[in-house]
């Protein structure tokens, strides 16, 4: 499994965080096109910087609410960009949470919306070559695996996978070890954060480095690489304003030495 973060965690101008990344070992970058927009890099730049750096980009990332219908075909034209960009970049994936539900929106009314957009998202992403990998997540409307096969069952496509991040189906109350094992099959990337043990009694986006929290991230690591993910541990760490590289190379850290473990595991 390769190890990457998310581009808007690290704080600083495009050049220097790519910088950063490959001189603490990164092997990839999640990227947002609003991010880019706002540091004003093209698609083409922002290759040869990786290239240049020996990085690759593990997904675009997404972002509009899923759900309410009343910004869908916003919504719709915003992640064919995306998967336009995904194409370009490389990865040909736009990872995305479906965003809460609207107040007012009755439950039938949000999933005909969520399935009548993702549906949309999908057709296109077909077209291109690309995939919408759906991120359960317990503050969302979908929050949980069982949510996300309810949604793959009524969109039909074969371009919907999986986002998959353990720390948020903590907080959807299911086994981030045993979702893992079920959705595995969808999976295309994942983020790696943690929650801290008191997390109930923190502020909502509070997280600590993989690894470090409530997510036993050896039993999900093992239980990846049962099911032959190779793909990306993309650390989030929800940085905002403040720098927090310290944490993000501690995760990265602690998910090469767990990951050494199991390799050393299995082949013991």
């Amino acid at each position: 499994m390769k190890i990457g973060a998310c581009a808007h965690d690290v704080i600083g101008g495009y050049v220097d965080k790519v910088r950063w990344l490959a001189e603490n070992g990164f092997h990839g970058l999640q990227v947002w096109k609003r991010d880019l927009d706002a540091h004003g890099l093209g698609p083409s730049d922002l290759l040869q910087l990786c290239r240049d750096s020996g990085l690759e980009i593990s997904a675009v990332g997404g972002g509009p609410n899923l759900v309410d219908p009343r910004c869908a075909r916003e919504t719709v034209g915003l992640f064919r960009e995306f998967l336009d960009l995904s194409v370009i970049l490389g990865p040909r994936i736009v990872t995305a949470e479906s965003k809460g539900k609207p107040d007012g929106l009755s439950e039938e009314e949000a999933w005909r919306s969520v399935v009548a957009t993702v549906g949309e998202i999908c057709r296109y992403a077909e077209s291109v070559g690309a995939v919408l990998a759906i991120e359960p997540a317990g503050v969302c409307f979908i929050r949980d695996h069982e949510m996300w096969f309810r949604l793959a069952e009524a969109v039909g496509s074969p371009s919907l996978k999986v986002n998959y991040d353990p720390a948020n189906i903590v907080h959807a109350g299911r086994d981030p070890v045993d979702a893992a094992r079920a959705l595995a099959p969808h999976i295309v990337h994942t983020h790696a954060k943690d929650y801290p043990y008191n997390w109930r009694q923190v502020q909502q986006q509070a997280n600590v480095p993989a690894g470090e929290g409530v997510v036993d991230y050896r039993a999900y690591l093992h239980a990846l690489r049962e099911a032959g993910y190779e793909g990306y541990l993309t650390i989030e760490m929800h940085a905002g304003a403040e720098d927090r590289r310290l944490d993000i190379a501690r995760a990265a850290s602690n998910l090469r030495r767990m990951l050494e473990a199991e390799v050393n595991a299995c082949s013991g």
